[in-house]
């Protein structure tokens, strides 16, 4: 066993570090929480396990409407309740563009 000394300013100072992490981490993820707390959103893995069905179906879905998606950073999402509508055999109502 090897017992690692460190000295009291050095462990402050990396306490103050992670802080500042902590902090950053926070405030490039708010504007993403009310998106998250909203409405509860499904990676492509995740949909298509729900609706048994393959990726490449899911991205015929996409592009022919029937299932609308949202891509942050590459990565796409979609939304539970237009997969649980689906589901029943119904089209999710396609949102008024503004």
């Amino acid at each position: 066993m090897e017992i690692t000394v460190l000295d009291i300013q050095i462990l402050k100072a990396l306490h103050r570090e992670v802080k500042e992490v902590s902090l950053l981490v926070k405030e490039i993820t708010l504007p993403y929480k009310a998106l998250q707390q909203a409405t509860k959103w499904l990676d492509q893995q995740e949909a298509c396990q729900l609706l048994n069905i393959s990726k490449r179906t899911l991205q015929t879905y996409r592009a022919k409407g029937i299932l609308g998606a949202v891509q942050i950073n590459r990565k796409t999402y979609f939304r539970l309740s237009d997969v649980e509508i689906l589901m029943q055999g119904e089209r999710p109502l396609k949102k008024q563009k503004k």
